[in-house]
């Protein structure tokens, strides 16, 4: 008996089905392959944002560290939001006067001047009162400040420190949010956002931290950080 092949209906309907099988599959592949891009996209910039987040709190909690005199009596602010930025003080380092220091002088001998920058600020604080400065130049043996003093200052008693300020601020042109110490150059913390907010409680020492995520899906992410250094500054100035 002679066998007979497909006809030629036969083959375009299977050609025509096997074609639409393999069509539709690569399309339920393409699907499932965006889906998941999509996916880890949003779950990459939800780890970016908790990161942040860390960092900010982080400095948030350092905010008025070592500083708590200075702080009470008004000398240093610990914490502050101007014009959308966000910026912590805290202690970088305490410094010793090389000799005492005298009201008009424009120059402070340290004994030790590793560590600062010009555009630093610094501390002189004496019993209830002193005042801050910053730095414009470090020369041999002690740095410049940009105003004379208002009143001197003791070697042997006054206390000396050097600021660390940390500003955050958010570039609308790139959407990134950027990390600064002192007058270094600002650093990227967090790509693609779309909108960051602080709100600075001063009253209750309380930020409240939100970051909006350009990712489509992706969720606010929010913190509240509780002050604890300029809470008891705030104690010792009173």
């Amino acid at each position: 008996m002679r066998r007979r092949g497909f006809t030629l209906i036969e083959a375009l309907l299977g050609l025509g089905l096997s074609l639409f099988i393999v069509t539709t599959g690569l399309e339920l592949y393409a699907r499932a392959q965006k889906s998941f891009l999509r996916l880890k996209d949003r779950e990459e910039a939800g780890q970016a944002a908790l990161a942040a987040l860390d960092k900010i709190r982080i400095d948030l909690l350092h905010s008025g560290r070592g500083l708590s005199p200075e702080a009470g009596l008004g000398l240093v602010e610990p914490v502050e939001v101007i014009a959308g930025e966000l910026q912590t003080t805290s202690l970088e380092k305490p410094l010793d006067l090389a000799s005492d220091a005298q009201a008009g002088d424009t120059r402070l001998a340290l004994v030790s001047t590793a560590d600062i920058a010009a555009g630093q600020r610094i501390v002189l604080r004496q019993g209830p009162s002193g005042e801050a400065r910053t730095v414009t130049r470090v020369v041999t043996g002690g740095v410049l400040i940009e105003s004379p003093l208002e009143r001197g200052y003791a070697r042997e008693s006054a206390a000396v420190s050097l600021l660390e300020r940390v500003t955050y601020a958010r570039d609308g042109a790139t959407r990134v949010l950027r990390r600064k110490v002192n007058a270094s150059s600002a650093q990227p913390l967090l790509e693609d956002t779309a909108a960051v907010r602080w709100d600075f409680d001063a009253a209750a020492d309380l930020v409240r931290i939100r970051l909006e995520l350009d990712t489509k899906g992706a969720r606010p992410y929010e913190a509240t950080v509780f002050l604890k250094n300029p809470a008891l500054a705030r104690q010792f100035g009173t």
